[in-house]
């Protein structure tokens, strides 16, 4: 077995390689705000709806990609998002009016970007049973380090040539990581499986399908979610949080130039952000092992909504650092423990259709992040008021939050047990 367990690794680390191509992309939308809105003479609210209809139609799409992807298999599905979303980012660089930057980096994007979600990360659910906390935690740092380097080198592009420059070659250079990492990407032969470990109250599930609201008689269908009150407690939670922290991401850097703040420093505090996201990731994705996900989703919206009334009053460049450390570490570890909930209360058998379901939600509030607090702005002339309402919704996140942290109740045992090889050979071959 030890022989064939580094395909577990190998599996990781191209999704990581995957979730900063695909982080990488879309959250550099901040970088390219002012300079499309100056040029064109956008109003922000009109040129960050691009940012909102990305999220928007990949929460749509990923609801089926999630479905698809159980059925078909995750490469097929991974080979055809990668295609897509680079040809999105490369032809924004094209663009000559809204309409088409809306067609190609909000849909092309939104609809190449869903397979981030569910089909990846079921990759890495199929290969990891006891450590799913600290897996998840390293595949989705990707997303911190892409929002690092991407926006980096977006901003360097824009003062070395143009924009237009800058959105071809993240184009080009999405397509070489995206596409060949899909095509090595495989279901686990048997001896590959990470042995699970042994049940504990805060990791019951190493090897059950159905996850702990589960039950011998019912598969977690789409209808059968929808009739669970814990799921739409679960929904709401990812929802509310998702609209919070997505203001600053689209807008920080907007934010911390109005503040006079230079560009490349302004740019520099969305890097640290996705830093700090990594770090948080992995952190967390260790604490979740400890005291489960519920809990750590818990504390790190706790930490999000503290920095988000932070950042309503920052001035100095050290201010917007501190918030960026703060909100990176809490904003990286939240999202990477919305699959590992969904996989310890709905299970494996049809972890792609529910967390499809789950993306959806959170991709609207991502995307209604962006363009409330783009309105916003264009109506009071400042990011203040939007950035109360961000807490407002942080502060709503943490209550539901808390009453999933501390759920109770035992399902009905399975009639049979399942092996870990069985719990990760569920769904089409990739």
């Amino acid at each position: 077995m030890k022989n064939r367990l580094p395909m577990a690794w190998i599996v990781l680390a191209l999704t990581f390689l995957m979730q900063m191509a695909y982080s990488g992309g879309h959250f550099s939308f901040g970088v390219f705000l002012k300079p499309l809105s100056e040029q064109f003479q956008w109003s922000r609210g009109a040129t960050a709806f691009a940012y909102t209809l990305l999220w928007w139609v990949s929460g749509f799409a990923a609801i089926y990609l999630g479905w698809l992807s159980d059925r078909i298999g995750t490469r097929k599905v991974l080979v055809f998002s990668g295609l897509v979303f680079g040809l999105g980012i490369f032809l924004s660089g094209r663009i000559q009016s809204l309409w088409e930057f809306y067609l190609y980096f909000g849909v092309l994007g939104g609809i190449g970007r869903a397979a981030a979600r569910a089909p990846l990360l079921s990759a890495v659910f199929q290969f990891f049973n006891r450590r799913r906390g600290l897996a998840v935690g390293i595949a989705l740092s990707g997303t911190g380090v892409g929002t690092l380097l991407f926006p980096s080198l977006a901003r360097y592009l824009i003062s070395a040539a143009d924009w237009r420059a800058a959105f071809l070659v993240m184009g080009l250079l999405i397509w070489l990581i995206l596409v060949p990492a899909a095509l090595i990407i495989r279901k686990p032969k048997p001896g590959e499986v990470e042995p699970a470990g042994k049940p504990t109250a805060q990791n019951p599930i190493d090897t059950d399908a159905r996850g702990i609201l589960g039950s011998a008689q019912e598969e977690w269908t789409m209808a059968a979610a929808l009739r669970n009150r814990v799921f739409w407690i679960f929904i709401i939670t990812g929802l509310a949080c998702c609209v919070s922290h997505s203001l600053p991401l689209a807008h920080i850097v907007a934010y911390a130039s109005d503040r006079g703040i230079p560009d490349l420093k302004a740019a520099s505090v969305l890097g640290v952000i996705g830093i700090s996201a990594a770090i948080g990731r992995l952190l967390w994705g260790v604490v979740s092992d400890r005291i489960g996900p519920r809990k750590t989703v818990l504390c790190c919206i706790i930490l999000q909504t503290m920095m988000m009334f932070v950042v309503a009053f920052a001035e100095s460049l050290g201010a917007f650092y501190v918030f960026a450390v703060g909100f990176g570490l809490a904003y990286g570890g939240v999202l990477p423990q919305y699959a590992v909930v969904t996989r310890e209360l709905f299970g494996l058998n049809r972890f792609g259709t529910v967390y499809g379901m789950h993306s959806f939600a959170t991709s609207l509030g991502m995307g209604s992040g962006g363009i409330v607090g783009g309105y916003i702005f264009d109506l009071s002339g400042s990011y203040f008021l939007a950035f109360m309402v961000s807490t407002a919704l942080g502060l709503m996140a943490i209550g539901f939050a808390a009453h999933l942290a501390f759920l109770k109740g035992p399902r009905a045992p399975l009639k049979e047990t399942t092996s870990p090889v069985q719990v990760a050979a569920v769904g089409a071959d990739v």
